[in-house]
């Protein structure tokens, strides 16, 4: 008797998803909404309820049959555990991984892809050319400094190229690896927070870079999407400081980020201090990049479930990037005598 209820006392503190006849209470063959509810403690929210018998009623018929709860059990058991065993106060009525489940591809994440399209076919375009003048191109460039599209500090007047420098390259492990860094991180957030909020954070980032180059290596070229591709790795970031809690381990985005800063800052030293010394290319891009990403990607991305400390951190971070991004800006245009002389136009206030 003493076993008994033992056993029964495990059962309340650990309750398991009954059988499918436990829930199908008026034995009709199929367990709707209200029946599944019942059967849940009362401390799991209605709206997680309703959306697992959403995500397994595959014919949209309002119940579930057997083999449909089935597959909910078998498939989802780890989450509903965390529903059953967690106290409310502990998982915050929230199942852990749900910003996993924001993931979709309605709408297709095409801005990455078609960015990537642009920037392999001006790199082409720019090869092309350079092997038909030199017979060849390295791994190392040269980059098409002469292209209308770089940014030349000697040309700041053609304020386009503060962005358009992105479409350029300097060699095969430059472009290869933007492309790829950018495709793998930019899908990522597509899926979750759509294509327009990327666009914002990737092209804050490339401008971000050739302000912060411009004040920082005055006499240096930029070349590359580098600062795009910073501003998408700190974006991570930030998805990750709004949404830890909805997130399936954090701590392993947070160590994944991180490897791609080490590469890619790896890969801008080795340009800096290998590059041919006439091909002056700057690459703080990387950390004006990775800044713009952080504080706008704070601002822009979604938070899925807001809190007040992190509505704070909102305003802050925005704040903080207009006044950094003014002062750069005012820079510019009130400190001439600072960059190289302009060879086509002067810039005066």
């Amino acid at each position: 008797m003493a076993s008994k209820e033992h056993s029964s006392t495990r059962q309340q503190q650990h309750p398991l998803l009954p059988s499918f006849s436990q829930v199908d209470a008026d034995g009709d063959g199929g367990v709707e909404l209200h029946e599944l509810r019942k059967v849940l403690p009362p401390h799991i929210p209605d709206t997680e309820v309703r959306r697992e018998f959403e995500k397994f009623d595959a014919n949209g018929d309002g119940r579930l049959d057997r083999e449909e709860y089935r597959n909910l059990v078998r498939r989802r058991a780890f989450h509903f555990a965390n529903l059953i065993v967690l106290p409310k106060n502990a998982r915050m009525d929230q199942v852990d991984g749900e910003y996993t489940e924001e993931y979709s591809c309605m709408p297709p994440p095409l801005f990455m892809f078609a960015i990537s399209l642009i920037e392999i076919g001006i790199f082409a375009y720019h090869t092309h050319f350079h092997i038909k003048e030199r017979g060849w191109v390295g791994i190392n460039g040269p980059a098409p400094i002469e292209s209308v599209l770089i940014y030349n500090p000697k040309r700041r007047c053609e304020a386009w190229r503060y962005l358009t420098y992105m479409l350029v390259h300097s060699g095969w492990v430059h472009i290869c690896n933007n492309v790829l860094m950018q495709l793998f991180l930019g899908v990522l957030l597509e899926m979750v927070h759509k294509w327009w909020r990327v666009l914002i954070v990737y092209f804050a980032g490339v401008v971000a870079g050739s302000l912060a180059t411009s004040v920082t290596d005055p006499e240096y070229y930029l070349a590359g999407a580098s600062g795009g591709v910073y501003a998408l790795i700190t974006a991570h970031m930030a998805t990750v400081i709004l949404n830890w809690s909805e997130m399936e381990l954090p701590w392993v985005r947070v160590l994944l980020f991180s490897s791609f800063c080490v590469l890619d800052v790896g890969i801008a030293i080795y340009y800096r201090y290998t590059g041919d010394g006439s091909n002056k290319v700057g690459y703080a891009a990387h950390f004006g990049g990775a800044l713009a990403g952080l504080l706008l990607g704070i601002h822009v991305l979604r938070n899925l479930r807001p809190q007040k400390w992190e509505t704070i951190v909102w305003r802050v971070s925005i704040v903080i990037w207009i006044v950094l991004a003014g002062v750069v800006i005012a820079w510019n245009i009130f400190y001439p005598s600072y960059f190289p002389p302009s060879d086509i136009c002067k810039l005066s206030v």
